[in-house]
């Protein structure tokens, strides 16, 4: 890719379209994702209000044990109807508590699969500005961790904040009724737990959000370092890959740490308030009972109360902490969320206007009208430039390396729009036209041919998955790949060709990436350097398939090496992003122009003497070495 591509854009966060929000309007926005879901919610919720109403009552049966039973009264003939009792309550709590965890997890399951969904949906709909300006890892950290890490909020934090929140609520409400002034007591440390909560979430936050970002830096980091591992071992650079990895990684590890103090520091200085307060309540209910430990007239607090309260603190704190644990877990969740509602609310600068129209099937006259473009706030990379290519036609776009050949393919499909003036097919200005129907009618063969890692025929009717085996067949047999296919791969058409086709020569993918094109039996071909990066043999039989590929399709070709395009209808010489010359190869070589120069030149090159250097042109007789620019390179 030239500078003019990557230098000074901005970031996908900065994107027209991007959304950050506040907390409020995030958690709108996932509460709106959780509203079909309402039955689930619904269900779940009820099983949390049974539950945590049945695991408040064994205080309450423990409270009778020892005042009734164990007290002076001895009432020992309702022993047996308060153990069936606790053990009700017990029994009960499960129940409800098994049916709250089963759907409360499936909701989550079904919550995160629709989540997932959407946003593998929406990177789909980007464009290729985004992918260009965001790394590989941090997609992927976005639709899996982060997704993750929202699954942890539905299942976990949402449960543990409703459960927590109701047994909190029920047991203030059961304290205040039997002994308001042991409540108070108990209460004491709950104004402290505030300013701390406050505390924690303005310095944790960054903290978090600093995580899910580092966290996305290795994920980019280790896809890059696995997809370039032939050229780390080539250079011999894995101590270096090593070092870069272990310095994202231990980025993410001082961010986590940071994390980890805070709460480290919070939780036990609460706790050590909540112990304090257990001691108050101690010595306060003491002086309330009796010597004899019958209850006082005035209170009612018997021995009984005090071990309920004890039972009732330890759950009222405990829920407290559990909702601290909420908090962390909503902060984590939040960073999350963040990330993932700016996904879905960045907007493609490239997409189906309002009133677009399906392209009926093309003739295949396409037309450059006074176009100039550049990538996003980069310089110019092509300037009114004007090209007309009637149906059948072949256009060669050649020129030196930058001069703007690739950019001119890219807005054929539609990659990019034009800063100014129309790209036309069949007269149809492409941006009142839908992508989908467009693409389909258009092939594309390029030096860099991408296999997925999937079966020859899978590969093959990619752009076309209905397609017939024998479909399949013919169109490898018209790319010169069936012979290979059943010769030489031990599956035959079977064959699995591992990730990036890794399991073929360049030659061989070059083939299905024809035969693919074949198939889709596309009006509109676009060849970018389709066989420069392959040996002689290899590229006359991916030769002889491009012929067939090209018949009967107006073609669009950027070649590396002149001779090939010298049967062009139309060959198109491009300098800094200008047309400077048009016109077919003889006339072309008739004048005195780039054009000819360029094709002198590499035939010079193809005459060098064995053993001299590429890079060698011939002075006075003798070869020096000179800077020789390639004609065509992949990624203006």
């Amino acid at each position: 890719m030239p500078a003019a591509k990557t230098g000074g854009q901005p970031g996908p966060l900065n994107r027209p379209g991007a959304a950050p929000g506040g907390d409020l309007q995030l958690l709108r926005w996932f509460g709106a994702r959780l509203l079909p879901h309402w039955p689930k919610v619904l269900l779940s919720t009820a099983a949390m209000v049974l539950a945590a109403g049945f695991e408040l009552l064994p205080p309450i049966i423990t409270k009778r044990v020892f005042d009734d039973v164990l007290g002076p009264a001895r009432r020992l003939d309702l022993l047996p109807w308060l153990i069936t009792a606790l053990v009700g309550c017990f029994l009960a709590g499960a129940v409800f508590s098994a049916i709250r965890q089963a759907t409360i997890h499936i909701l989550g399951q079904r919550m995160v699969y629709g989540l997932r969904r959407e946003a593998h949906a929406q990177v789909q709909r980007l464009d290729l500005s985004y992918f260009e300006s965001s790394s590989t890892g941090d997609v992927m950290s976005r639709l899996s961790n982060d997704v993750d890490s929202v699954e942890n909020l539905v299942v976990h934090g949402s449960d543990s904040a409703i459960t927590d929140l109701l047994r909190v609520a029920g047991t203030l409400a059961i304290m205040f009724h039997f002994a308001w002034q042991l409540s108070l007591w108990a209460l004491l440390p709950v104004p402290l737990f505030i300013p701390g909560i406050i505390y924690f979430s303005r310095r944790v936050r960054p903290f978090y959000r600093q995580v899910r970002d580092e966290l996305g830096r290795i994920n980019s980091r280790l896809q890059e370092n696995i997809s370039g591992i032939r050229v780390v071992k080539a250079f011999a650079q894995e101590e270096s890959e090593e070092e870069l990895f272990d310095a994202a990684s231990r980025a993410y590890m001082q961010a986590a740490c940071r994390g980890i103090w805070m709460w480290a520091t919070l939780l036990p200085a609460l706790s050590f308030l909540t112990s304090l307060s257990v001691a108050g309540v101690l010595f306060v209910g003491a002086r309330l009972v009796g010597v004899s430990g019958e209850s006082s007239a005035a209170t009612g607090v018997t021995a009984g109360t005090i071990v309920m309260f004890l039972s009732y603190m330890q759950n009222f704190y405990g829920r407290l902490r559990g909702l601290m644990g909420v908090y962390n877990t909503l902060n984590r969740a939040l960073a999350s969320l963040g990330r993932i509602h700016e996904l879905f609310h960045m907007a493609p600068e490239v997409r189906d206007a309002a009133d677009a129209v399906d392209l009926p099937l093309l003739r295949g006259r396409v037309e450059f009208d006074h176009v100039s473009f550049r990538y996003l706030d980069g310089e110019e990379v092509l300037r009114e430039v004007s090209i007309v290519a009637e149906p059948n036609q072949t256009i060669a776009i050649v020129g030196r390396s930058g001069a703007g050949k690739t950019s001119i393919i890219n807005l054929i499909p539609r990659f990019y729009d034009p800063l100014s003036g129309r790209v036309l097919v069949d007269g149809h200005d492409l941006r009142q036209v839908t992508q989908e129907s467009l693409r389909r009618q258009i092939g594309m063969v390029l030096q860099s041919t991408f296999l997925f890692n999937d079966t020859v025929a899978s590969n093959i009717r990619y752009g076309k998955p209905e397609a017939t085996d024998e479909e399949v067949r013919a169109a490898a047999l018209a790319a010169n790949a069936h012979e290979f296919i059943v010769g030489e791969l031990p599956e035959g058409y079977g064959t699995i060709v591992g990730e990036r086709g890794v399991k073929l020569s360049g030659g061989q993918q070059q083939r299905l990436a024809i035969a693919r094109a074949l198939l889709t039996d596309p009006r509109i071909l676009i060849l970018d350097e389709a066989t420069s990066a392959v040996d002689s043999e290899a590229e006359l039989k991916i030769q002889a398939a491009l012929y067939r590929l090209m018949e009967n399709r107006t073609t669009f070709v950027i070649a590396h090496r002149l001779s090939t395009v010298r049967h062009a209808d139309k060959i198109v010489v491009l300098e800094n992003g200008r047309i400077v010359e048009e016109g077919n190869h003889e006339a072309l070589m008739a004048r005195d122009g780039l054009y000819r120069e360029m094709y002198q030149m590499q035939f010079r090159l193809e005459d060098l003497p064995a053993g001299q250097p590429e890079n060698a042109v011939s002075h006075d007789g003798g070869w020096e070495p000179e800077t020789v620019w390639a004609a065509s390179t992949v990624g203006e």
